[in-house]
């Protein structure tokens, strides 16, 4: 089994829409060891109707939970991170410490209201790699501005990464999202994925069907890429 660096996840409990205890805390990360995850980036909510958590009480939730893996033998090692919900704001709470990078490294995760238009999501792009960050777009396959594969180049270029969920790559074939990501993964546009885990009901960590399909159809040497290069490139803080 390939091992996975996990760079989206709401594993901390009690402060988003994420795990609502440290048992469900850890029912899911045991979850995700069974389907080879081994390092996985907690990236609770900033932003958006979740307002916002200290980063001393995110890094200190990662810890507590870091040690309660240890004490059930649950081999996954946890970083902190945020989702950040792009406004205009975002930049300026960036530069003050008041939102996490991942990993504290200069890529930074980010999410936009479903309403955005491609321009809205240009700017943000820019004005993040202008400042010396590297924005991930989390979940990119939300966003019907990105179903146009010149814009996504022109995001690359701009600096940008996508990021993509294993729920939508392991859909139903006929799924219209499912084949936008099994085609950007064929064209070598997706440079991570992630659970996006919530809980243990209705967005529990699934990445079995989607690895699958990926070992099946896609190289190799990307596959590993996806699933373990570039994601330890955020925690070393390297360009990929």
């Amino acid at each position: 089994m390939t091992e996975i660096v996990d760079i989206h996840s709401h594993i901390l409990p009690g402060i988003d829409d994420g795990a609502d205890s440290w048992k469900e805390a850890l029912r899911m990360l045991k979850t995700a060891q069974s389907q080879g995850i081994r390092k996985v980036i907690a990236t609770p909510h900033w932003g958006g109707t979740f307002g916002s958590t200290d980063p001393k009480e995110i890094r200190q939730l990662c810890l507590e939970l870091q040690e309660k893996l240890r004490h059930y033998n649950i081999r996954v090692k946890v970083y902190p991170g945020q989702e950040a919900m792009y406004t205009e704001a975002t930049l300026d709470e960036l530069f003050k410490g008041n939102i996490l990078t991942m990993a504290d490294s200069r890529y930074v995760l980010i999410e936009f209201y479903r309403e955005i238009g491609y321009s809205g999501i240009f700017r943000a792009v820019q004005r993040l790699t202008q400042a010396g960050y590297r924005p991930i777009i989390a979940h990119a396959e939300r966003y019907e501005p990105l179903r146009n594969m010149e814009r996504l180049e022109e995001l690359r270029k701009q600096g940008a990464y996508i990021q993509v969920n294993f729920r939508a790559v392991g859909g139903p074939w006929y799924d219209s999202t499912t084949r936008w990501c099994r085609k950007m993964l064929k064209d070598g546009f997706v440079h991570f994925m992630g659970t996006d885990m919530h809980n243990m009901r209705t967005r529990k960590p699934e990445s079995e069907r989607a690895s699958a399909w990926m070992e099946k159809h896609l190289d190799p040497s990307y596959v590993r890429k996806l699933f373990v290069k570039n994601p330890s490139r955020i925690l070393k803080d390297d360009r990929i």
